[in-house]
């Protein structure tokens, strides 16, 4: 692990970086699992203030490039006037290839905001 630490800190070909950080990843996770059984799951530090929710690859819209370009997603934690949102189903895969959703894909949906552009919350 030591190894790989380093050179995550000097790798300059992204592709290569990328690699090493999933690598890395697996085995905190790995670690995680056999030294922490019974804990929950370590969430990163985030730097921002955040949001998420459950959402759902609900169907596949063809568009004027062709089949399939758009995904609609059901939000859950959204007001029903709002639920749905229509995007590119264009993802980045594991490996930095392009992917696309399946109908029925459930997604985290995460949403972050600038620190400089939140206020505190009325209770």
């Amino acid at each position: 692990m030591n190894q790989l630490c380093a050179g995550i800190q000097v790798e300059t070909d992204y592709e290569k970086f990328a690699a090493m950080l999933r690598e890395m990843t697996e085995l905190i996770e790995r670690k995680e699992q056999r030294r922490f059984p019974k804990q929950p799951k370590l969430v990163w530090l985030r730097k921002k203030p955040w949001l998420s929710m459950l959402a759902t690859a609900r169907r596949l819209l063809p568009s004027l490039e062709g089949p399939n370009r758009k995904v609609e997603i059901s939000i859950s934690g959204a007001d029903d006037l709002y639920r749905e949102i229509r995007v590119e189903n264009k993802f980045v895969g594991l490996d930095g290839e392009t992917v696309a959703l399946a109908p029925g894909a459930q997604l985290m949906l995460t949403l972050e905001a600038e620190v400089t552009d939140t206020v505190p919350r009325p209770h």
